[in-house]
C-alpha cells in the first residue's frame, strides 16, 4: 500500500480558495466528507465496514451533486463563457464516483481505498485547482488581479533549491505588469515572455535532472506536463501581436496562476513526498 493513500493526505489548503464564500464553504465540507471516507476504508476488511463506506460515498456523491449544481448557477450569474464544458467535466466526475459506488461490493477495501483516493487527488482536487481558479480568474479585475499577483508562502514545496527557481519564474512574470509608456508595452511584454520562457525550460531541465537523481516513479509523467506549459507559453507568445492587452494579461495570469501554480501544488509536491519516503535511493 501507497503510504500517502490515508485521511491525512486530503487536507484542505488555502491555495484552493477561488475566494467565493459559498464555493470555497461547499469545497471544504466535501474534502471533511472524503476524509472520513479514507478513515473508514482504512478499517478491517468486512461486509459491515463495506456497507458503511458505502453509505460514506453516496452521501460524498449527493453533496458532490448538490455542489454543482450550485456552482453551475454561480456560473450562469456571471455569464461564465466556459459553462458548458465545466458541466461536461462536473458529470463525468458524478459518473467516475456512480461506479465506483456500483462496483464497491466487488472490490477489496484496498482497491476501494485506492480508487477513492485517486479520484479526490487526481480529479477532485484538479478541478479545484485548475477549473475552478478560472472561474476566480473570469470574476476578478485585471487590477485586482495585477495586485494579488505574484509568489506566496504558501506555494513552498519544502525544498529551497525549487522553491527559489519558483519564486524566480513569478518575478520574471510579474514584471509583465509593471506598467510602460504605450509604444514600448508590445517590445516589453515580448521580453518578458522571453525571459520566462528560458528560465522556465532552466528550472524544468533542473527539476527534471532532480527527478532522474531520486529515480522518481512518475519522470515520464512529469516531463509531459513541463512541455504542456512551455508549449502553453510558446502559444501565448504567437498571440501577442493580435492579442488585446488587457486580455493578454488576464492569459498570462491564466497560464502562471493556473498552470503552473497547480504544477507546483500537485506535481512538484510529489516529488518533494517520494524523495522525503525514499532517502535511500539519494
Amino acid at each position: 500500500m501507497n503510504s500517502k493513500l490515508n485521511s491525512n493526505s486530503i487536507i484542505w489548503k488555502s491555495e484552493y480558495n477561488i475566494n467565493n464564500f459559498r464555493i470555497d464553504k461547499e469545497h471544504q465540507k466535501l474534502f471533511t466528507i472524503a476524509r472520513e471516507a479514507m478513515s473508514i476504508s482504512r478499517l478491517k476488511d468486512d461486509e459491515k465496514v463495506k456497507n458503511k463506506l458505502k453509505d460514506v460515498i453516496t452521501k460524498l456523491f449527493d453533496y458532490v451533486g448538490t455542489h454543482f449544481s450550485n456552482e453551475q448557477k454561480y456560473m450562469e450569474e456571471l455569464d461564465y463563457p466556459e459553462l458548458t464544458n465545466h458541466k461536461l467535466l462536473h458529470r463525468n466526475m458524478l459518473n467516475m464516483l456512480t461506479t465506483l459506488i456500483s462496483e464497491l461490493n466487488k472490490l477489496e477495501l484496498q482497491e476501494i481505498e485506492k480508487s477513492l483516493f485517486t479520484f479526490i487527488e487526481e480529479y477532485f482536487i484538479r478541478h479545484i485547482v485548475l477549473e475552478d481558479k478560472k472561474i476566480q480568474l473570469w470574476n476578478t479585475s485585471l487590477s485586482d488581479l495585477k495586485r494579488n499577483f505574484g509568489w506566496k508562502e504558501i506555494y513552498s514545496v519544502g525544498n529551497p533549491k525549487i522553491d527559489a527557481e519558483h519564486k524566480k519564474l513569478f518575478d520574471i512574470a510579474e514584471e509583465a505588469f509593471i506598467e510602460v509608456d504605450a509604444t514600448q508595452r508590445n517590445v516589453k511584454i515580448k521580453e518578458v515572455l522571453t525571459d520566462l520562457y528560458d528560465y522556465m525550460k532552466t528550472h524544468f531541465k533542473h527539476e527534471e535532472k532532480f527527478m532522474q537523481e531520486i529515480e522518481y516513479p512518475s519522470f515520464e509523467e512529469h516531463k509531459l506536463l513541463h512541455h504542456n506549459i512551455i508549449e502553453k507559453i510558446n502559444t501565448l507568445v504567437k498571440k501577442l501581436p493580435t492579442m488585446d492587452e488587457n486580455i493578454f494579461e488576464k492569459e498570462l495570469a491564466k497560464i502562471i496562476d493556473i498552470a503552473l501554480v497547480h504544477h507546483i501544488i500537485q506535481e512538484d509536491r510529489k516529488i518533494i513526498s517520494w524523495s522525503r519516503s525514499n532517502p535511500q535511493i539519494q
